[in-house]
């Protein structure tokens, strides 16, 4: 946050929630600090304790008496105001700070705007103290998870925006018309779902009826929009091609529109014909059902899952290494009751509260063919039932577990977990452009408050020679204790909804392993390989990669689209995906005649131009940098 905060253009950062810890907890340190984030940026900030600060002098005395930072810090900022539903100052809090610019008793008030804190807090030298890694909140852990549709209904949305926007984009050079009107109301859409009490899953009933309601409008027009611009790319013709808007070649099992499967080379942010050329002997998958359970094996890995549903054995066939400690994808209830706020909080003695594990009703073989298999599990946990499409690919490194539930539930807390054979002290959890490293124990306060934390698409535990992860399309919560990855994938909280989060769900949840250090591993390809699918169109049979990167395959080019300005330039966003100083060189296939950094915001007066070198640019990033580039191209 630190990063993108500064690349566009913003100094301070004011917020306060971070002392809320009404549970108890290790207390934040500073009030006025410097914040440094993961890739080294950093933007002074100022933590208040409150957002509905009173004026009255009884509150005046009791901030100035309690604030944290006592020895350096002669200013507190006070934001004021009636409510948190956007009351702002009231007759009486404003009288109160008028009689309160030099009351002997009380502080000094002065009403003014933020910033004038921040100016007079550097003219007296800035701050004394840098406090470097994440602001963690140890409360309402429980957003991460509850209303699980909005969950769902963010990521879709994100990613039909994001191949919109490749696709788009590049359709545009061979005279494609960009909708900007409409992607602009489309992404105004996601970000009004972004908002506090709608996102987290903290608001009444009315406004996920609402939210999914927006949501379904974006993924409808961000895919009518990726498959008009692909089909445009594709010309006319017959021949079915497959779509990749990952920055990578990507091997990838796909379905036709006959309903055969074919396996395909996608080139990075490109296309490539779809041609059945069928498979070698030693490409096949085999799958084998028992009443033991089942046994799904390619020519990389090898998973046994028992009778009741679990994953009791994930071979790696390169090595022979064995990853399940334990039955993996176990199916764990808990009794779930927040002390204060329901669907906000997930407290920790849910985990001295387990209630069951699920029970398998059944499984079924459902497909079988040199491509694809895939066992059906049926499962009952409390009042719930779960049918779990079971798959493995020809040539896939992951086991994927498509869910879907009939949740029927109150006050109760939903986690998968998977029980690895690595010792580690810390997991890493991925984040928007880089990773989060928490602890895997309960040693100190410090820990203890970590019990449950967010992840975007992989939880992985991993030492310097090898490491196993958890994937997921749409789950947020997660926790890790000991060498267990414990995704978190419903609640049932009773307010401010009652039984919310009852009815029907579908995710898709998976598990992966790897030999090799964490930044030789294929992590960050399997996050996005699970959420976004190649996508088909027919045309001319052909083979393009538009974008690729070389020399550094933990850079990721993760977003191509048009200019806010409308001028027909690309703006491309890349980052460093694990943490390692790298180069890179980024080609094209396109008519470019200038490439250019820029900041986030695209502004004109941020532009840089860079070397262009035959059809690409040579560039550095720091750990977990992120960049952004502008590309003009051939009118």
């Amino acid at each position: 946050l630190p990063q993108i905060l500064k690349n566009c253009g913003i100094k301070y950062l004011v917020t306060q929630k971070i002392f809320w810890s009404y549970n108890g907890g290790d207390q934040f340190p500073y009030h006025y600090f410097t914040w440094q984030g993961m890739d080294g940026s950093e933007i002074v900030s100022y933590l208040p304790t409150s957002y509905t600060y009173t004026t009255n002098p009884k509150q005046l005395i009791d901030v100035w008496d309690n604030r944290v930072q006592k020895d350096s810090l002669d200013k507190f900022l006070l934001p004021y105001g009636y409510g948190d539903g956007g009351g702002g100052p009231s007759r009486d809090y404003i009288e109160f700070a008028l009689r309160e610019q030099n009351l002997e008793g009380c502080p000094k008030l002065e009403m003014t705007h933020p910033s004038k804190v921040f100016e007079d807090l550097e003219a007296e030298g800035g701050p004394e103290n840098t406090y470097v890694g994440e602001l963690y909140f140890a409360c309402h852990r429980g957003v991460y998870t509850s209303q699980a549709s909005v969950k769902k209904g963010n990521r879709k949305s994100e990613l039909a925006l994001r191949e919109a926007e490749m696709w788009g984009s590049l359709a545009m050079q061979d005279g494609f018309v960009f909708p900007y009107a409409e992607w602009d109301a489309d992404w105004k859409k996601v970000l009004l779902n972004q908002f506090h009490d709608i996102l987290p899953g903290s608001s009444i009933a009315a406004v996920y009826k609402k939210a999914k309601e927006l949501h379904d409008e974006v993924i409808a027009s961000g895919t009518a929009l990726a498959n008009a611009a692909a089909g445009s790319i594709a010309g006319s013709g017959k021949e079915e091609l497959a779509f990749n808007s990952l920055s990578w070649d990507r091997d990838a099992v796909v379905k036709k529109a006959d309903g055969s499967y074919a396996r395909v080379t996608i080139p990075a942010c490109g296309y490539a014909t779809v041609k059945d050329n069928g498979l070698a002997p030693e490409e096949a998958v085999h799958v084998s059902v028992t009443a033991e359970g089942a046994v799904l094996e390619n020519s990389k890995v090898r998973a046994v899952l028992d009778a009741n549903g679990e994953m009791t054995s994930f071979v790696l066939k390169e090595s022979g290494r064995e990853f399940a400690a334990g039955s993996m994808n176990r199916l764990l209830l808990y009794k779930d009751v927040p002390r204060v706020f329901d669907a906000w909080d997930i407290d920790s003695p849910y985990e001295q509260q387990f209630v069951e594990s699920g029970r398998c009703t059944g499984i079924r073989l459902v497909e079988d063919n040199p491509y694809r298999c895939a066992v059906e599990i049926s499962r009952e946990i409390g009042n719930s039932t779960f049918t779990q499409i079971v798959s493995l690919e020809s040539g896939a490194i992951r086991v994927e577990f498509d869910t879907t539930v009939q949740w029927h539930e109150l006050h109760r807390l939903l986690k998968v977990s998977f029980p690895v054979d690595v010792t580690a002290t810390e997991a890493v959890n991925e984040m928007q452009f880089g990773y989060v490293k928490r602890p895997t124990h309960r040693s100190r306060a410090y820990e203890k408050d970590r019990f449950e934390v967010c992840n975007h698409r992989y939880t992985a535990l991993c030492d310097e020679g090898h490491g196993a992860a958890v994937l997921n399309d749409c789950k947020y919560g997660v926790s890790m204790l000991g060498n267990a990855i414990n995704l978190t994938l419903l609640r049932a909280a009773a307010s401010p909804e009652m039984a919310a989060d009852n009815g029907a769900h579908h995710f898709t949840y998976a598990f992966t392993a790897w030999e090799g250090s964490l930044l030789d591993s294929p992590v960050v390809e399997q996050g996005y390989e699970l959420n976004v699918p190649p996508m088909l169109a027919s045309g001319q049979a052909g083979y393009r990669s538009f974008f690729s990167l070389d020399g550094a395959p933990n850079v990721v080019l993760d977003t191509v689209k048009p200019a806010e300005d409308q001028s027909g330039d690309l703006i491309l966003r890349l980052y460093e995906s694990k943490h390692a100083d790298s180069g890179c060189t980024l080609r094209w296939d396109l008519p470019v005649d200038a490439a250019f950094t820029c900041n986030m915001l695209e502004a004109a007066d941020s532009c840089q131009a860079l070397a262009v070198e035959g059809n690409g640019v040579k560039l550095h990033f720091r750990p977990f940098e992120v960049k952004t580039l502008r590309l003009r191209l051939a009118k």
